[in-house]
């Protein structure tokens, strides 16, 4: 992955989901792509936080944590 944006940045990320599947053909079985929008409010070596909404106190809000050893596809700095 690249360098990430910094924080207070809004981000796009697109990540893929971990999926079950019951009585399926295995030539259909896959990951779901999805995506998620927020600031960017946390990055370590493990993992990638995304707020959807913060509290004026600027600590309680809406968070989305995504583990940085996969799932990960991109990441790139809305305007």
């Amino acid at each position: 992955m690249k360098r990430l944006p910094k924080i207070g940045s809004r981000i796009k990320i697109t990540w893929d989901d971990v999926c079950a599947f019951t009585n399926q053909e295995l030539r259909t079985v896959k990951p779901s792509r999805c995506w998620t929008e927020g600031i960017l409010v946390k990055a370590t070596k493990d993992m990638i936080v995304v707020a959807s909404s913060q509290y004026d106190d600027q600590e309680t809000g809406d968070y989305t944590v995504f583990p940085r050893n996969g799932y990960i596809v991109s990441i790139r700095k809305l305007k």
